[in-house]
């Protein structure tokens, strides 16, 4: 590990500093970074140490990071995790730094304290600024309202190039002040109600329904799991978590790791004690996500997962909880239980000059310039 420059005083008292090395780095940030999460702000367990690290071994052991740390009163109140990279953008090669996530990462977002995050934010672009070495910072999936929207707004006040596009718009489910499950699918459309009623009776005429909680990292329980999602199109595809060692390894990881933080939460809907849909869930500040769901498809006239989804929201419910997350793109089969979407962006900053500029254009211009002349 190496610090690269000495601490550098951004405008105002924060002390800001960029860490450069490999995924041992995060382990020596671990407890400051933990401690950051916990605040409130930045609690979601995809920014945390434990799933940024377990990403980095699975899928990019040798990448380079570059963290950048702003410290105030003593501690540290900002965490940025970036990967250091040589890249093209549109056939121009350049020198970029990108968020250290990727596509099993759900969303990302920069770590921040309770508080007003702006002069902290502020005194991360100033370093990134100051320090070099970029031609473009890549930031993928920052939910609506995340922090980077602010980066990125310093950084366009200081004249450089900026550019964002939306890459998902993410269902969640509104659980709080909600008194039992049947609230929830009265918001719901009347057909799709029938439908699982009937679904439901065609199952239970087949054997015993019934939904098990695994709040542990049960071997049997994970295996079938992999062993469920593998079944379907992903398997087909080659896109399933088994079907790859990296992906399997990353979710063995975090599985191992949101049981020790008590936040893993996978569930099954058994017929006569079979799992034949399943979530791969966590449970985290009042909110059930769903990074992974599976099911059976030879039951697929049944509609297992909806079944399921049923029965996690009535148990959530009943557990306090105050939202269904399900992650990941729109879905015509998320839709049907809400039109409540959180839209993500990826941001893009370019270096100040002609070559930012040309890397803009090259991002953002010309292909709208390319859609219009196709219109004509």
């Amino acid at each position: 590990m190496r610090v690269a420059n000495e601490l550098s005083r951004a405008p105002g008292p924060p002390l800001t500093q960029s860490l450069v090395g490999g995924v041992e780095l995060i382990e020596s940030l671990g407890d400051e970074w933990r401690a950051l999460c916990a605040e409130g702000p930045s609690s979601d367990p995809f920014f945390r140490p434990g799933w940024i690290a377990a990403y980095l071994r699975a899928f990019e052991p040798k990448a380079r990071l570059r963290i950048v740390v702003v410290r105030a009163d003593g501690r540290v109140r900002l965490i940025l995790p970036l990967l250091e990279e040589r890249s093209t953008l549109r056939g121009f090669p350049v020198r970029k730094l990108r968020a250290a996530a990727g596509v099993h990462s759900c969303r990302f977002d920069l770590v921040r304290g309770q508080g007003d995050a702006e002069p902290w934010i502020h005194a991360a672009w100033s370093h990134l600024r100051q320090t070099g070495g970029w031609d473009v910072i890549e930031i993928c999936d920052v939910p609506a309202g995340g922090a980077v929207e602010r980066l990125a707004a310093h950084a366009a006040a200081d004249g450089h190039p900026t550019g964002a596009w939306e890459s998902m718009r993410t269902p969640y489910v509104r659980l709080s002040g909600a008194k039992d499950v049947d609230e929830i699918l009265k918001r719901t459309g009347s057909h799709f109600r029938a439908n699982l009623r009937r679904r439901r009776r065609r199952l239970e005429e087949k054997g015993a329904l019934r939904m098990r909680r695994i709040d542990g990292a049960d071997p049997e329980a994970l295996s079938r799991f992999y062993e469920l999602e593998r079944m379907g199109w992903k398997g087909d595809r080659g896109t399933a978590i088994d079907c790859d060692r990296r992906t399997r390894q990353f979710y063995d990881e975090i599985a191992r790791w949101g049981a020790a933080e008590g936040i893993l939460s996978l569930r099954a809907l058994e017929l006569d004690g079979r799992a034949i849909a399943m979530h791969y869930g966590l449970t985290s500040g009042g909110r059930y996500l769903l990074p992974k769901p599976a099911y059976d498809p030879s039951l697929s006239s049944c509609s297992p997962g909806q079944l399921l989804l049923h029965e996690v929201l009535r148990d959530g419910i009943e557990h306090g909880l105050t939202e269904f997350d399900f992650l990941g793109p729109w879905m015509e089969w998320k839709a049907d239980w809400t039109q409540d979407v959180r839209p993500h962006h990826w941001h893009y900053v370019f270096r100040r000059g002609a070559l930012g500029k040309a890397l803009h254009a090259a991002k953002f211009r010309l292909p709208k310039l390319k859609e219009a002349l196709r219109g004509r």
